[in-house]
């Protein structure tokens, strides 16, 4: 039996297949070592623990997962016995897919050459497709196009978003906010430009962090917080002043010597 070329028939198979998995494949190959043990034959019988011992599988969750994955794609025929004293039943490459027309037959690049011979770029290891691979092809085409269109209909209708600049300048809780709308803030709660200047500085040099530690979510708020410490502080300032009188200072020298 060539199995040679039903063997490349497989891997042909397998990479076009997207969601062939490096399980499946551990799988296969164990079977197909166990295939080969018995020479080949039409089917063979196998035990559970030789094939995933095999196939460096732990788990038998994910052995029947892998196992049903290879007959639902054709890769396999397999058929459980549910009988521990008997070995389940596999057939290799079924008839709808062992049957490969001369002409259709896939031929495989070397990658070897002698050693004198200079290095071509004529060699390589790609190999050339046969009929179950170009599918991975076609379905590239089809997603190329598809992404084609959509590119088209979103130039042709485009959606109704809002501008993300118009949207953060339109914002009045972007931090940092605009030097305008914080002065105007603070002449609308009675206070000055110095403060709002002051507030603006603060805040910039520590990186507009609320106590040094967590980032600012809302400045007006802060804005207040500052305005009423600031003027709070501004009557402390003038209650601690003294009522006594100042120091006179006259313009005019006045004579001692002179009776009251």
């Amino acid at each position: 039996m060539n199995y040679i070329k039903q063997l490349t028939h497989f891997f042909n198979k397998a990479q076009a297949d997207e969601d062939f998995s490096a399980t499946h494949l551990s799988l296969f190959m164990a079977l197909f070592q166990l295939w080969n043990q018995a020479r080949f034959a039409k089917q063979i019988q196998i035990i559970r623990d030789d094939a995933m011992r095999l196939g460096k599988i732990n788990s038998k969750a994910t052995y029947h997962k892998a196992m049903a994955y290879l007959h639902k794609q054709g890769y396999i025929d397999y058929r459980p016995s549910y009988n521990p004293y008997k070995g389940s039943t596999i057939i290799f490459f079924p008839p709808q897919l062992a049957h490969i027309e001369p002409n259709a037959e896939p031929v495989q690049m070397l990658s070897t050459r002698p050693i004198n011979e200079p290095y071509n770029k004529l060699y390589s290891t790609s190999i050339i497709h046969d009929n179950t691979s170009d599918l991975s092809i076609d379905k590239n085409k089809e997603k190329n196009q598809k992404t084609a269109s959509s590119n088209q209909s979103q130039l042709l209708f485009p959606k109704k978003e809002k501008d993300s600049a118009q949207k953060l300048f339109s914002n009045e809780n972007t931090i940092p906010p605009p030097s305008e709308q914080v002065e105007k803030f603070f002449l609308a709660n009675q206070s000055t430009l110095q403060e709002a200047h002051r507030f603006m500085n603060h805040y910039t040099a520590n990186g507009w962090l609320v106590g040094g530690k967590s980032p600012m979510k809302d400045w007006k708020a802060s804005a207040k917080n500052w305005i009423g410490n600031s003027i709070n502080f501004t009557k402390s300032a003038n209650y601690g002043k003294s009522n006594r009188a100042q120091q006179l200072h006259t313009s005019t020298r006045k004579n001692y010597f002179e009776p009251l």
